[in-house]
């Protein structure tokens, strides 16, 4: 009788049923982990960008509980779809999206389309926003809508009414 099938007989595994049970155990702690790690960077984003959406919304809607709830409702989107979206090319671009969406359809914009012509015009459009309203630097805006810095359209002087 071989080793493998002596073994077989008296209960001891193969070493790969052995790596198979390890893994086994293994994976729920894996999963909870990825999902703890996915949770802290959500929490990290919103807490980096919630304030500058706020801002943004409410200067749109032109009131602040409406704005509130545009944000809120568009952070409770992407915290769904979170772990998805985390592994996309570029959160904090789709992020902007769905806040975008949410903040139109506040503000009695028709979100369907404006999503149709979401193009670097938009994009120029949401920098000067940003720029001009919220007084944020180019690399904050270029974070804030998930655009590279080089792909950021130029931007005037701050006019000093501001």
């Amino acid at each position: 009788m071989s080793d493998r099938h002596a073994a077989l007989r008296f209960g001891q595994s193969s070493p790969a049923s052995a790596i198979a049970r390890r893994q086994a155990v293994l994976r729920p702690w894996q999963e909870h982990r990825a999902q703890r790690t996915a949770l802290t960077a959500y929490t990290a984003f919103r807490e980096r960008h919630y304030e500058a959406y706020l801002q943004y919304a409410s200067l749109r809607i032109g009131r602040r509980g409406a704005a509130e709830t545009a944000v809120t409702a568009a952070l409770t989107e992407l915290a769904v779809s979170w772990t998805a979206i985390l592994g996309s090319a570029g959160p904090a671009a789709v992020a902007w999206r769905i806040l975008h969406h949410h903040v139109d359809r506040a503000a009695g914009c028709d979100p369907t389309a404006v999503a149709a012509g979401h193009d670097m015009q938009t994009l120029h459009d949401d920098a000067y926003f940003l720029h001009e309203r919220l007084h944020l630097d180019r690399d904050r805006i270029a974070e804030v809508l998930g655009i590279h810095l080089a792909d950021l359209p130029s931007l005037p002087p701050r006019s000093s009414g501001g």
